[in-house]
């Protein structure tokens, strides 16, 4: 499991430069998703992740563009923790 968004390590993702709050809660978010240790914790990471984009559409904080990427960064997450997990046989 790696542990690439707990560590503050420049931009999420190339180019996507974010106001250092959000940076720092939008970390959190993918953190607790790559860490989940099951399907079910995957699922409530993911969902949890997906709501905070919704919260940032709606208080209209970022450009959609901007949110966009970010909800490309959160499948692309869950997507490789929905993978390792079916890789270990955790259930």
């Amino acid at each position: 499991m790696s542990q690439r968004y707990r560590v503050p390590r420049g931009e999420l993702t190339a180019g996507l430069v974010l106001p250092p709050d959000i940076q720092r809660r939008l970390r959190v978010v993918l953190a607790s998703l790559e860490e989940a240790n099951s399907p079910v914790n995957c699922l409530i990471a993911q969902a949890t992740a997906q709501g905070v984009c919704l919260g940032l559409d709606m208080g209209t904080v970022l450009a959609r563009s901007d949110i966009e990427r970010i909800e490309i960064l959160i499948d692309n997450a869950a997507s490789q923790r929905w993978a390792e997990l079916a890789e270990d046989g955790t259930p």
